[in-house]
């Protein structure tokens, strides 16, 4: 159990610093959201919902 709880320590570290890692925008790029991203999460809560819905009846 120790060693489970050791290696999800250490891949959380390096993980945590590979991300950190990564170089920022350049002045001309604007920073936005990914927009997409959040539609199609949004849009997969809204299909399962109504599959749970209709299964119901």
């Amino acid at each position: 159990m120790k060693a489970k709880l050791y290696i999800t320590l250490i891949l959380l570290l390096v993980s945590n610093s590979i991300v950190m890692a990564q170089p920022g925008f350049d002045d001309t790029v604007e920073d936005v959201a990914f927009i997409p991203g959040i539609a199609l999460a949004i849009a997969a809560a809204l299909g399962i919902g109504i599959r749970k819905i209709m299964k119901k009846k």
